[in-house]
């Protein structure tokens, strides 16, 4: 999972944000019949492999005039348009309810709402948009729905902070979604995005939410961190400490990491030498194999100088 993604996870499994969000983007009328205090998150997602480079999801079910409704809220991948939205959601809510059969329980009415944040705006049109010039007889075998569709793009800044939301958790993740990819702009306008959760960040929870922000930014821009926390300190006192303790964090994950890379290299180069030595030697390719607990066909690939990547779990140890 990407860090856009998981930053849409954590952002939207809180159910105060949910709610704000589900509350003013959906039409009026659907809103005036549903019951908030039992909106309710659900486990699992029902993105399969082939839409999971399209979307993220997290479901939530509600009460709506005496009954139930689902309310999935998707996150587009793409940075640029996609005409093929209304067919991935097509193939979405079919795996919803699927899924609902399987756990035996009833199909209840599904209400999309994606969140986009790409660079160039886009207004996508419905499912049966994608079907032109057929004559209307054929039009009622074409299925088709309605969703929302969130462009963060067409919001400004000042009305994200000021009139459209209402949780300051959400308007600030919603900012800095909106921002991400223009950092020049985010850096200028993190402290004014950020004083909207002064209040908030008195509380462990807020605090909790301003390392789930300060980390996101630090993962995915180039922005210092020196810089990142200048911007918090005159809001909070802890966001300092918490930004520069974030960017430690990150770089000892990333030294890690190189550490770790450069020891498989190692052991890869490791293994091949063995390989080829064993090779030189006079041994079988099946007795190579047998040694090194190699697949034979990579062993030939080896033995014949052609790149390979051998599985991680067959390096550990190679090179002690």
């Amino acid at each position: 999972m990407g860090h856009h993604d998981l930053f849409f996870k954590k952002v939207f499994s809180s159910r105060e944000n949910a709610a704000d969000f589900v509350r003013h983007t959906l039409p009026p009328e659907l809103v005036a019949e549903m019951d908030f205090n039992t909106l309710a998150i659900e486990k699992g997602s029902h993105v399969d492999a082939v839409l999971a480079e399209n979307f993220s999801d997290t479901v939530y079910t509600c009460e709506f005039s005496g009954t139930q409704i689902k309310i999935a809220l998707l996150f587009e991948h793409k940075s640029a348009p996609d005409n093929n939205l209304p067919f991935q959601l097509h193939r979405y809510m079919g795996n919803l309810w699927k899924n609902s059969t399987q756990q035996k329980q009833p199909r209840l009415p599904v209400i999309p709402i994606v969140l986009y944040h790409g660079r160039a705006p886009w207004t996508p049109g419905t499912l049966i948009s994608g079907f032109t010039k057929w004559p209307d007889a054929v039009k009622p075998y074409i299925p088709d729905f309605e969703f929302v569709f969130v462009d963060l793009s067409a919001y400004s800044n000042d009305a994200i902070k000021t009139s459209v939301f209402k949780v300051a958790s959400l308007r600030i993740a919603l900012l800095v979604m909106k921002n991400i990819f223009d950092q020049q702009k985010l850096e200028h306008h993190l402290t004014q995005f950020l004083e909207i959760g002064r209040a908030y960040f008195q509380e462990a929870r807020g605090l909790k939410f301003l390392e789930t922000v300060l980390h996101y930014i630090l993962q995915v821009t180039e922005i210092e961190p020196e810089s990142v926390a200048e911007s918090v300190a005159c809001i909070s006192e802890k966001g300092r400490d918490i930004a520069m303790t974030t960017a430690e964090k990150l770089r000892q994950e990333g030294m890690q990491k190189g550490m770790q890379k450069g020891m498989q290299k190692g052991r890869q180069e490791t293994m091949t030498a063995m390989v080829r030595n064993a090779g030189e030697k006079g041994l079988s390719e099946e007795m190579i194999a047998q040694i090194t607990n190699l697949d034979i066909a990579l062993v030939r690939k080896i033995l014949n100088n052609e790149p390979v990547d051998i599985p991680l779990h067959l390096l550990s140890g190679s090179d002690q």
